[in-house]
């Protein structure tokens, strides 16, 4: 009797399967043992045959060199199994199978490769043309190339980058698909893409819908995915591109949070086709509330006053201070502006080690978002030592003049920003940069 398998998810399920009923059928053959005798052994592999379909891929060196079963050894469909995984693995080839014969004394099997073809033709079936679209132009954007074996996930990558390109050029409903023309008993392979352009687009308007807070033309402004006008065909406007388009999104949430909208979503985006070469896209928006900073608050706070913190501290002209405090417009990018200057103004004191948690509270009925700051203070640090890097031609005690920060005292931020305004100002460097290094106790 001959079994024939094939490298296929059915396959992998069967074996799944068969691996989970050898389970149960071991389990109760160990105890049906004690009654009715021993389990009979694996029988034994007489003989292994390497075969090819078309044209060899690979050597049959290599071939044995991923397989685990050998003649002499016991045989086992989990083992003949791991083989079509391991050889399709090398990336030689297309498919394998596996057959096994009972013959006298055990079992013969035979594994039948099919190598994957050699690219030897691009081909672009219903390219648009024009000089954007010369075929020598598509060749050089995909990453498939002629001499080399087939690749279906690099031709599958290649119909997007393609597709890219004719949104680009302004053919929004463009498709690209791709085909593969297998001569097997060459080994070779033509891959042709196949392209419906479909009309060439022009954007005739873009409307936010719901929008109340900003005009249509405030929001436009965000977007560089424009409206097609007279003077297209110099801005290169009026095109729809879908990673722009993308951008273009992200930009607008952008927008609104830093304007306070935290709620804000896009529920729908709808593109419509009034005529088939124009394109109206309507943008359905929730603004949802402004929010303002109701109360700010300071927890574990010992050696500063929640007021010092409030008002900060001045590094040379550089305020350090939180600057989103009650009735002002909330916004994620200004938390995390104050969060790190809380932690600054800890720094600028010696504090290096101090932690800054941030805690919101919304108050959905009054527009508010309530700020909780949860300070865990570090300890003060002391200058150790100050090194000097970089200077391959001005000596170290013409720098250490300049210097306003020195070994033994307490570490202050500020004199550390006046070394380095001091260094700058003597023209000596194309650049003066810090670096604040704890060192381990």
């Amino acid at each position: 009797m001959t079994t024939r398998r094939v490298a296929s998810p059915a396959s992998w399920l069967r074996a799944l399967g068969q691996a989970l009923i050898a389970g149960v059928l071991l389990w109760g053959g160990q105890a049906w043992g004690q009654i009715s005798g021993p389990v009979p052994k694996a029988p034994l592999v007489q003989k292994i045959i390497i075969q090819h379909e078309g044209q060899a891929a690979a050597s049959e060196q290599l071939i044995r060199a991923n397989i685990r079963l050998k003649a002499g050894g016991p045989y086992s469909r989990k083992a003949s199994d791991d083989d079509i995984h391991n050889l399709r693995k090398t990336g030689f080839f297309e498919n394998v199978y596996v057959t096994d014969k009972q013959v006298a004394g055990g079992v013969e099997v035979t594994y039948t490769l099919v190598g994957k073809p050699v690219v030897t033709e691009i081909l672009f079936e219903g390219n648009a043309g024009g000089r954007k679209f010369k075929e020598s132009k598509l060749r050089k954007k995909i990453r498939s190339r002629t001499g080399e074996t087939l690749n279906r996930p690099r031709i599958f990558s290649d119909t997007r980058i393609l597709l890219k390109e004719y949104q680009k050029g302004g053919y929004h409903q463009a498709k690209v698909g791709y085909d593969v023309r297998h001569d097997e008993a060459l080994g070779q392979a033509a891959v042709v893409f196949r392209v419906e352009p479909g009309p060439k687009v022009k954007i005739d308007d873009i409307v936010f819908e719901n929008a109340v807070a900003f005009s249509q033309r405030e929001l436009r402004k965000v977007f560089k995915t424009r409206r097609h006008w007279w003077m297209s065909w110099l801005t290169s406007s009026g095109k729809f591109e879908t990673d722009q388009w993308d951008e273009d999104i992200e930009k607008l949430v952008q927008f609104y949070q830093d304007e306070g909208y935290i709620d804000f979503k896009i529920r729908e985006k709808k593109f419509e086709y009034p005529k088939e070469d124009r394109m109206v896209i309507n943008l359905d928006l929730y603004e949802g509330y402004q929010y303002q900073v109701g109360s700010v608050t300071f927890e574990g706070n010992t050696l500063f006053s929640g007021d010092q913190i409030r008002r900060g501290v001045q590094v040379l002209e550089r305020p350090v201070a939180p600057y989103m405090l009650e009735g002002t417009i909330f916004t994620p990018a200004g938390l995390s502006n104050d969060r790190d200057a809380v932690r600054d103004y800890y720094e600028a004191h010696g504090y290096l080690d101090t932690r800054v948690i941030v805690t919101k509270v919304p108050n959905t009925d009054q527009g508010t978002m309530d700020l909780v700051y949860r300070i865990r203070e570090g300890e003060l640090s002391y200058v150790e030592k100050v090194e000097i890097r970089g200077n391959t031609r001005t000596r170290d005690k013409v720098i250490r003049r300049e210097l306003a920060i020195y070994p033994g005292e307490e570490f202050d931020m500020v004199s550390v920003e006046l070394s380095k305004r001091r260094l700058e100002g003597t023209g000596l460097f194309e650049s003066v940069d810090t670096q604040v290094e704890k060192i381990p106790e």
